[in-house]
């Protein structure tokens, strides 16, 4: 099935390609309003549309009087600015992805294990258990994401619910880091037991030795997502 993208979707993405691209670079204006619109093969009402969305995500500020200037993406922007960078050439920005998602898993994990009900802990293992036996990828994919949650909403902390939606949504917008993230279904089978192990056994020693163990495996885990990504490139889909 074909999907149409619709003329302003199309030219946001263009334009937001180019800025996170760095082309115009912070502090410079993006080109006329018609020169613009001829470019992008939009109409004008259709540009400034684009361009509205843009200035929501924090890309470029509109002010009367003077041209639409690009903004610094580090400055102005959101988590929701990585669902659109190139995860196989923006190797630091998925780094640092991953390094925000480590620290939240972490620091989760060992809130949530002094709070987690027998109950609690049951569903979790019955999650952790299907994984185990799943055959597909985006389902495996997607029940992470219900595993993680389970894990968030355990620790009882609304800020750390908001920054995980924030974080689950950039690993759903890019399919080819998640894939990369869980190719290896023993390792990703592995850190699970591991998370279990800590629930379960959370009073059985201290909180840094859990947290430097935790730490390392998946540090183990990204790194190794990192270069599967480098060695797929763009133009192949992950097998």
């Amino acid at each position: 099935m074909v999907v149409s993208v619709r003329p302003v979707d199309a030219a946001l993405a263009n334009l937001r390609a180019a800025i996170l691209a760095g082309r115009p670079a912070p502090g410079e204006a993006l080109p006329p309003e018609r020169q613009l619109a001829g470019t992008l093969g939009v109409s004008r009402l259709t540009l400034r549309a684009a361009i509205a969305r843009l200035e929501a995500e924090g890309l470029v500020r509109a002010r009367q009087g003077d041209a639409v200037r690009v903004l610094a993406p580090a400055q102005h922007a959101n988590l929701g600015m990585l669902a659109h960078i190139d995860v196989h050439r923006d190797v630091t920005k998925v780094a640092s992805f991953l390094e925000l998602r480590r620290l939240l898993a972490v620091e989760t994990v060992l809130k949530a294990a002094s709070k987690l009900s027998t109950a609690g802990q049951t569903t979790l293992a019955a999650l952790i258990d299907r994984q185990r036996h799943e055959p597909a990828l985006d389902a495996f994919i997607e029940r992470d994401v219900e595993i993680s949650r389970a894990i968030v909403v355990a620790a009882d902390n609304f800020a750390m619910l908001l920054l995980f939606n924030s974080l689950a949504a950039v690993y759903r917008a890019q399919p080819a880091l998640a894939a990369a993230l869980h190719h290896d279904r023993k390792q990703a089978m592995r850190n699970y037991d591991a998370l279990l192990a800590i629930v379960r056994h959370q009073g059985s020693a201290p909180n840094e030795a859990l947290r430097a163990g935790l730490r390392t495996a998946l540090e183990i885990a990204d790194r190794a997502a990192l270069r599967r990504l480098a060695k797929w490139g763009p133009s192949r889909s992950p097998s």
